[in-house]
C-alpha cells in the first residue's frame, strides 16, 4: 500500500472516530418537578392532606388490619396465576426485547455474502465468483439512535412499574372480594336467624287469630314480614357466591364458588397515616408509568428531529474474488478490500419529517395531559378515600351504640317476659331489630374495611407476604 493510499484511509478513520467521540449528548427530558409544573401548573399542591386526621409518613405496608394465612395464601396464587398480571409480564418482556432490538442500531452490522456463476463474457459481473464480509456502521452523530434507544428504555421503565401497579391492584382485589364473602357469611347467618324469628312469630300471629287476639290482616302482615327475611336470605347467598366465584377467577381456577372464608371480619387495629401529597408521585407505581411514558415521548420527538439531519454511514469489506470458484486459490493470494463513508442528507422528503415532527409533539402533549389526568385522579382518590375512612368511622360508631341500646331492650324484654308484662312476640320484635342492626353494622364495618384497601392503593401501598 503506497503511502498516499495510507494517508487517506488514516484520515478517514481519525475522521470517523473524531465524529464518534465528539457526538452531540442527548437532550434529558424535565425532571418530575418541572414535569408537574407542565401539567398541573394551575393546581396549587397542599403541605398536607385535607381530610387527614393523622400526621406522618406513610408506611407502604400499614393497611390497618392483619391480614389471616389464608387471605395471604390467596394473594399469592393470584400474583402468580392470574391472567391479567401474566399478560402484564408478557409486555414486560416485548418492552425489554423493543430495548434491545433499538440498542443493536448504535452498533455496527456485519455480513457475510456469496456469488457463484459463469457468463460468456468474461469481463461481466455475471463470472465472478467469491465471497465477502461487509460491516456496516452508521454514526449515531446527532443522537438519533441514543434517543430512540431512551424512548424505548422509559417504556419499559412504564410497562414494569404498570406491572407492579398490576400485581398490587390484583392483591387488593382478592382482598376486596375475601372481605365480600366474610361480610355475605355473616349476613347469611343474621338473616337465617331472622327467618326462624319471622317464622315463630308467624306461628304467634296464627294462634292469636285462632283465639280472635289477631285479625287476618295481621297474619298477612306476618307473611309478608317471613317471605322478605327469606329473600334476604337468598340475596346474602347469592352475595356469597359472587364473591367466592371472584376469588376463584382472580387467583386463576375454576370459579366452583367454594372458597373457604373466615366467619369473622378483621378488626381496624391503627389509624393509616397518609404522607405528604408532594411525595405521591414517587410511592405510586401508576404515576411514575405515566411520567416514564412522557420521557419516552419526550425522546420520540427528539428521534422525528433528528431524522431531518444527514446520516453518516462507514462501510468496510473484505473477500476473495475469482471467475471461477471452483479455482478459487485455497491460500487466500487474491484478497479485495475497501472502505468508505458516506453522508446522506434530506433534502425533500414532500414535507414527511416535517409531519413527523408534529406528530411526536402532540404525542408528547397527549404524554403530559395523561400524567395530568392520572395525577388528578390519584389526589382524588385519596382525598375522597380519607374523608370516606372519617365518615365510615363515624358511622361505625353510631350503629356500635345503636346495636348495644338495642341489645339492652332485648334484655329488658326478657325481664318484662319473666314477670309476666310482656309476651314472646314483643321479644321477637326486638330480636328481629336487633338482627336487622347487626346487619346495618357489619356492613358499614366491610365498607370501611373495604375503602381502608382502597386508600392503602391508591397511597401507594404494597403488600408483603
Amino acid at each position: 500500500m503506497n503511502s498516499k493510499l495510507q494517508t487517506r484511509h488514516f484520515t478517514t478513520l481519525a475522521l470517523a472516530v473524531s465524529l464518534v467521540l465528539g457526538g452531540c449528548a442527548i437532550p434529558q427530558p424535565p425532571d418530575q418537578a418541572e414535569l408537574q409544573k407542565r401539567a398541573l401548573g394551575q393546581v396549587e399542591m397542599p403541605a398536607g392532606w385535607k381530610q387527614a386526621k393523622t400526621a406522618g409518613e406513610f408506611d407502604r405496608e400499614a393497611l390497618g388490619f392483619t391480614l389471616p394465612a389464608e387471605l395471604q395464601q390467596l394473594i399469592r396464587d393470584a400474583q402468580a396465576n392470574n391472567p391479567d398480571l401474566q399478560l402484564a409480564a408478557t409486555r414486560v418482556e416485548q418492552a425489554h426485547s423493543a430495548t434491545k432490538a433499538a440498542g443493536a442500531a448504535l452498533l455496527p452490522t456485519l455480513g457475510i455474502g456469496a456469488q457463484a456463476g459463469d457468463s460468456a463474457v468474461p469481463s461481466s459481473t455475471l463470472a465472478l465468483n467469491g465471497l465477502a464480509l461487509v460491516a456496516n456502521w452508521e454514526l449515531d452523530v446527532w443522537g438519533k439512535n441514543r434517543s430512540a434507544q431512551a424512548a424505548s428504555n422509559e417504556r419499559a421503565i412504564s410497562a414494569e412499574l404498570d406491572a407492579l401497579y398490576a400485581r398490587q391492584s390484583i392483591a387488593a382485589a382478592v382482598v376486596k372480594a375475601w372481605l365480600a364473602a366474610v361480610e355475605a357469611r355473616g349476613q347469611i347467618a343474621l338473616a337465617q336467624a331472622m327467618v326462624g324469628l319471622a317464622d315463630r312469630q308467624l306461628g304467634l300471629v296464627q294462634v292469636g287469630k285462632r283465639v280472635g287476639r289477631n285479625a287476618q290482616q295481621d297474619v298477612v302482615m306476618a307473611q309478608i314480614a317471613l317471605r322478605n327475611y327469606r329473600a334476604q336470605l337468598i340475596q346474602s347467598q347469592q352475595a356469597l357466591n359472587a364473591a367466592q366465584r371472584a376469588l376463584d377467577i382472580l387467583v386463576g381456577r375454576y370459579p366452583a364458588a367454594d372458597a373457604e372464608v373466615a366467619s369473622r371480619l378483621p378488626v381496624l387495629n391503627q389509624p393509616i397515616p397518609a404522607g405528604l401529597p408532594s411525595a405521591l408521585a414517587e410511592r405510586r407505581p401508576d404515576l411514575r408509568a405515566a411520567e416514564a411514558r412522557f420521557r419516552a415521548a419526550f425522546y420520540d420527538v427528539e428521534v422525528a428531529k433528528k431524522a431531518k439531519l444527514p446520516s453518516i454511514s462507514l462501510m468496510a469489506g473484505f473477500g476473495v474474488v475469482d471467475n471461477n470458484l471452483l479455482v478459487l486459490q485455497e491460500d487466500l493470494s487474491n484478497p479485495l478490500w475497501g472502505g468508505t463513508a458516506r453522508v446522506l442528507a434530506p433534502l425533500f422528503m414532500g414535507g414527511a419529517l416535517d409531519a413527523q415532527v408534529e406528530v411526536k409533539t402532540a404525542k408528547q402533549q397527549e404524554a403530559t395531559i395523561a400524567y395530568a389526568k392520572a395525577m388528578l385522579n390519584a389526589l382524588n382518590e385519596i382525598e375522597g378515600g380519607l374523608y370516606a375512612d372519617q365518615k365510615l368511622e363515624e358511622r361505625q360508631t353510631l350503629l356500635q351504640a345503636v346495636v348495644a341500646d338495642q341489645q339492652q331492650l332485648v334484655d329488658l324484654q326478657r325481664v318484662q317476659l319473666k314477670v309476666g308484662k310482656s309476651d314472646q312476640y314483643q321479644l321477637n320484635q326486638q330480636q328481629l331489630a336487633l338482627a336487622t342492626s347487626r346487619m346495618n353494622l357489619l356492613r358499614v364495618e366491610n365498607e370501611r374495611l373495604i375503602q381502608r384497601v382502597n386508600l392503602h392503593l391508591s397511597l401507594g401501598g404494597v403488600y408483603r407476604l
